[in-house]
């Protein structure tokens, strides 16, 4: 019996006794673990998230001691100052700067873990991965690496610009309806402006939005409250005159700008705009023809797209000497035809029935006169007596005088030829004109 124990013995031992060592030394030799995360998956530009450490002895029965990790933030994360730490880790052997955060030396005992957790700020747009370095401790063994992902997020400001139908030339009250948005992750932090670009011929009368400050010159609205992710602000109203030397079409722009974004390649939106005449006028033909002392007619067809134009008058400009113009109906208010009539004048002679003339009275003194000596000069008394009827003949012819036609007036009538007749038709309100041109020949 004490043979075979001592047999058992002799070789039982040993075995036990190398089996208790390699275990001994496997647990002395299994290193210390840490994960890493973060509080949330974004967060904003220039705003903090929560990072945290947790720390594990997976050893049963062996507490490690020193044990130890570094880990150095992404170029676009930096410690937040204040930093928040804290944890159940002994924060005592926690060493801090803007870029790294390093644990020297704490203890954790056997199965069981600890936490550390402190706050970085995001200054870079994007994806920052950080990555520990490798955990160590006293007692032997390397844990692995931890790796954790945050995205920053930023605001990202966009705009829209719009309006319904097409313009008149010209027209009053036109407006367009521009919205301004946050399509990125993150709220704005900062004062964002809307500025306007209106093309020549296109004048801004009003402008606003609720809760937005706006005015016309500069043409601009600014606002500073927070635009959140995802959400757009209140519309802005745009009020532009069109004049009648407007294109017939433009593009208006407007662009934002702020709210701390980054991206700025689709802060500008434009809007292709189209106008028609509010006012058209049209010769049916283009030439009439009329004998001087005659009349003529030709239809104009009025075409008034714009509203609110009231009353349409005509006028004709570059008539022939002695021509005249007419309209029926001499206004209108919608469209339709009305017709001109050029009315021409023929060539006249005029005469005039002159009274009978007088000689002055001095002038009859002086041939009474002269008279009077004559007939003394005569011998005779019938020779003086025929002189005296001659002169009163004479003197009775010379104050009375004696009637006569003699033509004093002369019209030429209006001249051959041809000649562009112009037609003006214009709105009672709003401006509107237009012209059509008629080549009028006269014969």
């Amino acid at each position: 019996m004490t043979a075979i124990l001592k047999s058992f013995l002799y070789r039982a031992v040993p075995a036990i006794l190398l089996a208790c060592l390699l275990v001994t030394g496997a647990q002395a030799q299994s290193p210390p673990t840490i994960v890493k995360s973060f509080s949330s998956a974004t967060v904003g530009l220039n705003q903090s998230v929560t990072l945290t450490f947790t720390l594990t002895n997976p050893n049963p029965a062996t507490d490690l001691t020193g044990v130890s990790f570094s880990d150095d933030m992404p170029a676009g994360l930096l410690i937040a100052n204040p930093d928040s730490l804290g944890g159940t880790c002994d924060t005592s052997v926690v060493t801090l700067s803007p870029t790294n955060i390093s644990l020297v030396g704490t203890t954790i005992l056997a199965n069981s873990s600890c936490t550390l957790f402190i706050d970085v700020l995001a200054t870079t747009a994007g994806d920052q991965v950080n990555t520990t370095g490798a955990i160590t401790s006293v007692e032997g063994g390397t844990g692995g690496t931890a790796t954790a992902t945050v995205t920053v997020v930023v605001p990202d400001l966009t705009v829209a610009m719009s309006h319904t139908g097409t313009f008149f030339r010209p027209q009053t009250g036109a407006t367009y309806t521009i919205t301004v948005s946050n399509s990125g992750g993150a709220d704005t932090s900062a004062l964002i402006t809307v500025n306007f670009n209106l093309p020549a011929g296109i004048t801004a009368s009003a402008l606003g939005g609720l809760n937005w400050n706006c005015t016309l010159s500069p043409l601009q609205c600014t606002r500073g409250d927070t635009l959140f992710a995802g959400t757009s602000f209140e519309d802005i109203t745009l009020t532009v005159n069109v004049a009648n030397n407007a294109p017939a079409s433009f593009t208006a722009s407007v662009t934002v700008s702020g709210g701390n974004e980054s991206n700025t390649a689709n802060d500008t939106a434009n809007d292709l705009t189209q106008t028609v005449a509010a006012l058209v006028l049209a010769a049916q033909t283009t030439s009439a023809t009329v004998t001087a002392g005659g009349s003529v007619n030709t239809t104009l067809n009025v075409t008034a797209n714009g509203s609110g134009l009231g009353a349409i008058s005509f006028a004709c400009s570059g008539l022939p000497s002695g021509g005249t113009c007419s309209f029926n109906p001499a206004s209108v208010t919608t469209t339709g035809p009305v017709t001109m009539t050029i009315g021409t004048t023929a060539k006249t002679t005029t005469f005039v029935n002159q009274p009978p003339g007088k000689l002055p009275p001095l002038m009859l003194l002086v041939f009474c006169g002269l008279a009077v000596f004559a007939l003394a000069q005569l011998r005779g008394r019938r020779l003086r007596l025929a002189g005296a009827f001659a002169c009163l003949a004479v003197l009775a012819i010379a104050g009375c005088g004696a009637n006569r036609n003699t033509p004093v007036q002369h019209n030429p009538g209006t001249p051959p030829g041809t000649y562009a007749v112009v037609v003006t038709a214009t709105s009672a309100n709003q401006g509107a004109t237009a012209t059509s041109t008629v080549n009028l020949t006269v014969q």
